[in-house]
């Protein structure tokens, strides 16, 4: 019974470690930090793949860049704002 208790604590103990890197690198994203610095924040070698298991990708800023590439293109928006 006690094993059982002490597993119980460890898996627990694992989950929310993972889940709190994961939380913070998607947030870390959501900020527009550079991976690069999502890696050395996560322990990581720079430029790991790994980094990217941890990033919930945001879809909605590459729709964003994309609407922001029509809209020079067709004069709506200039360079650099």
């Amino acid at each position: 019974m006690i094993y059982c208790a002490i597993i119980a604590f460890f898996l627990c103990f694992v989950f929310i470690f993972y889940i709190s890197r994961h939380s913070w690198a998607t947030l870390a994203a959501e900020l527009d930090i550079p991976k690069e610095t999502i890696s050395a924040g996560l322990g990581h070698e720079i430029g790991s793949d790994v980094t990217s298991i941890y990033i919930k990708f945001d879809q909605k800023k590459v729709d964003d860049a994309n609407r922001r590439v029509i809209d020079y293109l067709f004069g709506k928006e200039k360079a650099g704002e």
